[in-house]
């Protein structure tokens, strides 16, 4: 018989994969957080070690799985100065405490920079996809195979869900993002290229790969600048390179505004961050696309935080004006979930069945769950599809979560649109408890 995580896994092919009973649902998430339990702490010692010090030794109920959960910013907990220093070696073990890669698995004898490590654990049978941040660091979330397999499953069964599209390349594809890169949203536009994009009509905004050591390098230098300390060969070098790969980006966003110019009559995939698919809509409206004129079979993928540039207010709406009509993709979600919470008929976020919440007190360390009704709190889940990490985590999400039936005739849980930050709202990240503890060990596990 299938194991709990097994069954679970292949609901994202059932075709009903959120009208599942949920009681039945719950009582498999039970079982299969004792399995994930069991499987990662062998092999993760930053859980292990946590299981030790809370006391917890297995799953018999959802609040033991809150001394669990990692600070979202545990997977960043590093020191920067292993990569300053090229510690290659010390970075490989700090990993090897958050993930279930092996040391001894990764050769890392000759890297040179932080994006050379990265190739070297992704041709060991991993995927090391980051996240971006404003601190210098980025966070480092290991993918298995079977964790890319998932992936794609989902892509193929949910997009565009809860009116699924079926898996054909019959669009001209537009991403952008730059051709390669260890972000799962650039995986994810090119994953999306292969299933609903015709073969050979992609364009992307450049072929240059995204390099981790930019994105590290550009971010602590924005620091340095914000704190005063960036020297002035260090300002204008920074400058120059930002203005010569911005004209860059623009010619290549002009170029892609004149091939939808041409083909916008056709179905098309559109698929890009929303800082980006701002800057494209603006174009195309100076260029007389009026909202709503696209082909009705156009599929548009954006999402992702509002980085590096401050969005209007009413962005959402203006790409609900412009994307009218199309097929686009509405979810909530972050890089550390498999797959999203789909939006519903009434724009409910559906959490998909592999995905436990936890609706946490502000300070992470109360479950609030009910049986029913809406709950308010810390969003917190245990995704028990992940195998190449553990993937229970704590976010700095404020949401609100009803548990009960939603109107549109699926069982609950579902996460409401009216989604905030706890940093905006005077309850930082850093009181989050388990955050410190867990950055002690990392730091014995990488010196000791």
């Amino acid at each position: 018989m299938p194991s709990a995580r097994e069954q679970i896994r292949a609901l994202v092919r059932s075709g009903d994969t959120f009208r599942q009973p949920a009681q039945e649902v719950r009582e498999l998430q039970l079982e299969a957080a004792r399995e994930a339990f069991t499987a990662h702490r062998e092999r993760i010692p930053l859980l292990r070690t946590r299981a030790e010090e809370t006391g917890v030794h297995e799953i018999t109920a959802l609040p033991d799985l809150v001394p669990l959960l990692f600070s979202h910013t545990s997977y960043k907990s590093y020191p920067v100065s292993l990569i300053e220093n090229g510690r290659w070696d010390r970075l490989l073990r700090w990993y090897s405490t958050v993930s279930v890669v092996e040391p001894d698995d990764v050769d890392v004898e000759g890297v040179t920079d932080i994006d050379e490590w990265t190739d070297r654990i992704t041709a060991a049978g991993h995927r090391p996809y980051i996240t971006s941040g404003t601190s210098g660091k980025v966070s480092f979330l290991n993918c298995d195979t079977d964790d890319l397999d998932f992936l794609h499953a989902v892509l193929e069964n949910l997009t565009c869900w809860p009116d699924p599209l079926p898996p054909k390349p019959t669009r001209r594809g537009y991403l952008l993002a730059p051709a390669s890169g260890p972000m799962r949203s650039i995986d994810g536009f090119r994953w999306h290229a292969d299933v609903f994009a015709r073969p050979g009509e992609t364009r992307l905004l450049t072929e240059a790969p995204l390099k981790v050591s930019e994105l590290m390098g550009s971010a602590l230098l924005r620091r340095r600048m914000t704190e005063g300390t960036a020297t002035p060969r260090e300002i204008s070098s920074f400058e120059t390179t930002s203005a010569a790969r911005e004209q860059e980006l623009d010619a290549a966003l002009t170029a892609i505004v004149d091939d939808i110019l041409a083909h916008r009559d056709e179905p098309l995939l559109i698929a890009g961050m929303n800082n980006q698919q701002f800057t494209l809509i603006q174009a195309l409206r100076a260029r007389g696309v009026a909202d709503g004129s696209l082909h009705p079979d156009t599929l548009v993928l954006s999402g992702g935080g509002n980085k590096g540039r401050a969005l209007p207010d009413d962005y959402q709406q203006q790409f609900a004006a412009f994307y009218d009509g199309v097929r686009r993709v509405r979810s909530y979600g972050m890089t550390e979930l498999q797959g999203s919470c789909l939006s519903c008929e009434n724009g409910r976020y559906h959490v998909p069945p592999w995905v436990i919440p936890l609706v946490l007190d502000q300070t992470g360390e109360t479950l609030l769950n009910t049986g029913h009704g809406v709950t308010e709190g810390r969003f917190a889940f245990l995704d028990v599809s992940l195998s190449g990490r553990w993937g229970g985590l704590i976010s700095g999400d404020k949401v609100s979560v009803d548990f009960s039936p939603c109107d549109c005739g699926r069982p609950g849980p579902a996460v409401l649109p009216d989604i905030q930050r706890y940093g905006e709202l005077g309850g930082g990240d850093d009181k989050i408890t388990c955050a410190a503890t867990l950055d002690s060990y990392v730091r014995g596990m990488i010196h000791g």
